[in-house]
């Protein structure tokens, strides 16, 4: 796995005593004789870093790793020698002072030592700081402490502050005058003046941006080499928040782990020391973990992919039937119909096109597959695929010949392609299984996912256009719906608005059910301020708020639990009380005990959850986390507003379909009446063209709708006052146009009674 380490030291130890320049340079050049020197010189730096004499040896070597590289830029008075330049500098530089800085840079194993190289030459070369300074150069190869299969493989760069001025670069100034405290008035006299790039008041800032570039220079060569690698100088917190900010939530949820301790080296070579074994068993862990948020992000896509399927078939399908149902025969009366009736044909033809370029998970994941194999592996794949479709076209023809003769011939070049369709299947079985390992499952997963966001503006249009058909759809059923009645007649009878009432119920009925079910999955989506706030608590807690949270949810819930397992004792107690015997008492209370004893025991856990929250609050509440928080707020229902919006514009319309389903139930009643009222009569209704005239008639079919037209004629028949003027009543045998009058209930129980007198009569 591509590796980041990158750390900067000066010539003094942890404990803040000075190490000679030589001895280091002798220790990263592996030079010297360290056994020679005396307890305040110690370990040649120098000679280690080259692995020379004593680090030579192989048990060293084991541990620490061999040489494999060595470079230097040094003045001629040093004759390429790394230690009688660092010697000089102990010598003549000023006592306690820093004579070298050391840069330990972690390198690659995935790349080759040539490759490796590349990036050290790249930062010595580019970087600023090594522009003007002289410097000596070490990679050190070595097999990792904890694990066998791996190498750490990383580089030493000794550098002196001492800047190559211009006086230096003319004229090499001798080691006593170079490494001499520099002069401002006689700079001829004075020593090379020192760099304070990386000194105390800017070593935070210029750290930082070390790393970064060291880090690009490494991203750089491997992007060069086509190696489907990074590594990244920030902290797991900030790439959590980062990917977080960039809706990548699964590399997000792989990130949310704290970071790994340090153990050292020569801790991390005893496997049976407990922190080296915890350590591995983290490691364990958070690979399983890992391989399982990716599972579980795959299984996402692929339902996603399954899903937008289905929508764009339905959609399909809805258009066909609409456009098969009757527009064919009414587009010639209505202009709208035939609009519409093109404007589907043209969308779904759109549809089909871009269908074919979008990929799904799977496809993405199988090119991917593709990109990352050999050209040999390609020409198999290939082969194997152009085979698979001659076996379907031989197959196809088999089945639609009847001659016995061709078939028999179809048959026998059907077995040799199926036999050559085997034989390419064993020789990509190696293939196959090495797509199964999981270093190179992740090189396909995150080639997948970079297709695919490619492939993102031409999913988003398939799914654009779906909508639009959606709405074509939905435009092209309404006008055949108001048109399907109004083409062939002006009037209603009761009993057709009675139809027609009734499966606008349906309808409406139909599409609040849709809306509450989609207005309840998004529920869980949407983000509440409270809970935004929440959220930035647990970001900025790094979720020890969520943790002590649960953590007091569950102290009380066991509390409860207890105090109802008690209950029956407490009873007994209060009982036994009641008789003077002290022997059952004593007893009861025995009883009682263990639970008094664990509820005491939560009383503390819950004292102490309350200590550390109350320490998590005052945290929370300083000003500087406060404006953190407002601002990861902020980011959180910025990001969810659009969620927010169409979750408000669902309820506004849920709202609505219930008003109006309700209004449609209610007129329901008055249609009912006036359908039992005009049973076996010729009576039919209509809209007035002129509303005060009794003598013309006619169906709006201009600016009112089919349904609009339906509802005022059951507002009528309901007695409301504004739509009874409107309405005319037709008796169709004699072609009589009255105004209509709205029978309240005594008229019609007396029209009732006169039709039945009149019968017996």
């Amino acid at each position: 796995m591509a590796f980041y380490h990158c750390s900067i030291k000066t010539s003094k130890d942890k404990k803040g005593n000075f190490i000679p320049g030589k001895k280091h340079a002798d220790y990263i050049n592996r030079e010297g004789e360290y056994k020679d020197y005396d307890n305040k010189v110690g370990l040649a730096h120098a000679e280690y870093i080259n692995r020379e004499k004593d680090f030579a040896r192989q048990e060293f070597l084991r541990k620490h790793g061999q040489c494999v590289y060595k470079a230097n830029k040094l003045p001629k008075w040093a004759k390429g020698n790394p230690s009688e330049f660092f010697k000089s500098a102990d010598v003549y530089g000023r006592k306690n002072k820093a004579s070298y800085r050391e840069f330990e840079l972690a390198l690659q194993e995935e790349l080759t030592l040539e490759q490796n190289i590349e990036i050290v030459n790249t930062i010595l070369n580019k970087y600023e700081y090594f522009q003007d300074k002289y410097y000596a150069v070490a990679i050190h190869d070595k097999q990792a402490a904890l694990d066998s299969n791996k190498q750490q493989i990383h580089c030493h760069i000794m550098v002196s502050d001492k800047m190559i001025d211009d006086i230096e670069k003319t004229n090499e100034r001798p080691p006593e005058q170079f490494f001499k405290t520099y002069c401002r008035v006689n700079t001829d006299k004075g020593g090379a003046k020192v760099d304070r790039y990386f000194s105390k008041d800017n070593f935070g800032k210029n750290l930082t941006h070390f790393r970064k570039y060291y880090c690009d220079v490494t991203n750089a060569v491997f992007r060069k080499y086509g190696i489907d690698k990074t590594i990244d100088h920030k902290s797991l917190k900030m790439q959590r928040e980062e990917a977080l900010r960039n809706g990548d939530y699964v590399r997000a949820e792989i990130l949310n782990r704290p970071a790994e301790q340090y153990i050292g080296t020569i801790a991390s070579y005893d496997k049976n020391d407990p922190t080296v074994q915890k350590l591995l068993e983290k490691r364990a862990y958070i690979a399983e973990r890992t391989n399982l948020i990716l599972a579980a992000s795959e299984t996402e896509k692929n339902i996603k992919d399954t899903i937008l399927i289905d929508k764009i078939n339905s959609s399909i399908k809805e258009a066909n039937d609409v456009i098969d149902e009757r527009c064919n025969t009414l587009e010639s009366k209505v202009a709208d119909i035939s609009i519409l009736k093109n404007d589907i044909l043209f969308l779904l033809n759109q549809i089909k096109e871009t269908s074919k370029d979008v990929l799904s998970f799977e496809e993405a994941k199988a090119l991917a597959k593709y990109d990352l194999m050999t050209k040999d592996e390609k020409a198999l794949t290939n082969k194997l695929l152009n085979f698979n479709q001659k076996s379907i076209e031989l197959q196809n023809k088999i089945v639609n010949t009847d001659n016995d003769k061709i078939r028999q011939q179809l048959d026998n070049e059907l077995e040799k392609t199926n036999k050559a369709i085997s034989a390419l299947k064993v020789q990509l079985r190696p293939t196959n299984k090495k797509f199964t390992q999981s270093a190179f499952k992740a090189k396909v997963t995150k080639k997948a996912n970079y297709l695919l966001l490619e492939n993102a503006p031409l999913r988003e249009k398939l799914e654009l256009l779906k909508d639009k058909l959606d709405v074509q759809t939905a435009n092209l059923k309404q006008i055949l719906k108001e048109n399907i009645i109004n083409l062939p007649a002006q009037s209603y009878s009761a009993k057709e608005v009675k139809t027609i009432l009734d499966n606008l119920v349906i309808d409406v009925k139909n599409s609040f059910e849709y809306k509450q079910q989609e207005y309840k999955s998004l529920a869980s989506r949407v983000i509440s301020p409270q809970r935004a706030r929440e959220m930035a608590y647990n970001v900025a807690t790094n979720h020890k708020y969520r943790e002590l949270k649960e953590a007091k949810r569950l102290v009380a819930k066991e509390k409860i639990k207890l105090e109802q397992e008690a209950k029956p004792f407490i009873n007994q107690v209060e009982y036994v009380q009641k008789f003077d015997d002290s022997s059952l008492l004593n007893q009861a209370k025995l009883q009682l005990q263990p639970y008094i004893t664990k509820y005491q025991e939560l009383n503390v856990k819950e004292q102490d959850i309350f200590a550390k929250f109350n320490e998590l609050e005052a945290f929370i509440n300083s000003p500087e986390q406060q404006e953190k928080i407002q601002s990861i707020i902020e980011g959180i229902l910025t990001k969810n507003s659009p969620i927010k919006y169409q979750y408000d514009t669902l309820r506004e319309q849920i709202s609505s379909l219930k008003t109006e389903l309700k209004e449609l139930k209610n007129l329901s009643v008055g249609v009912n009446n006036q359908v039992r009222l005009d049973k076996n009569t010729n009576f039919k209704y209509s809209i007035k063209l002129q509303t005060g005239t009794t003598s013309v008639a006619n169906i709006s079919g201009g600016s009112m709708s089919s349904s609009d037209t339906i509802k005022l004629l059951a507002q009528a028949f309901n007695g409301v006052e504004g739509a009874i003027p409107l309405v005319a009543k037709i008796d169709e045998q004699t072609d009589e146009v009255l105004d209509y009058k709205h029978l309240n209930i005594v008229d019609k129980r007396a029209k009732r009674s006169n039709a039945i007198l009149k019968e017996f009569s």
